[in-house]
């Protein structure tokens, strides 16, 4: 088990990659404060530490993507989390909506769009009832 300075030093470690050393100097001035020991906080500590770490490559992309919010009505989103759940299904991995999914339905939509003359794509807008 590791001991208090240890886990204070990673803490402050941790703390500086990801908001900057500043941060970091904050934590070591708030531990040098009388605290009591707390055990089980660390072992919690070390806990969401390794979840994070497993989960880091996961999340990364949302610390590097850009973000959009989009409204579609029903009759769009439906097949599209019908589609999304059967690729869930049928594909033997984790697949996921955002990382993985919407990503191919938009790059792949586009492509289709670029094809497109705009008498085309007014025939589909329109198709859709959208105009």
């Amino acid at each position: 088990m590791k001991d208090r300075d240890q886990a204070k030093d990673e803490m402050s470690e941790r703390l500086g990659q990801r908001f900057g050393d500043e941060e970091a100097d904050k934590s070591d001035e708030s531990d040098k404060s009388d605290k009591p020991d707390n055990g089980d906080k660390n072992v919690k500590q070390d806990k969401q530490t390794m979840k994070a770490k497993s989960d880091k490559s996961a999340k990364d992309y949302k610390d590097v993507w850009g973000s959009k919010l989009i409204h579609l009505p029903d009759g769009l989103m439906e097949p599209v989390d019908n589609e999304f759940d059967r690729m869930k299904y049928e594909c033997d991995w984790d697949v996921k909506k955002e990382r993985h999914y919407y990503p191919v339905v938009v790059a792949r939509g586009v492509e289709a769009v670029q094809e497109m003359s705009s008498s085309e794509f007014t025939d589909a807008v329109e198709s859709l009832g959208l105009r």
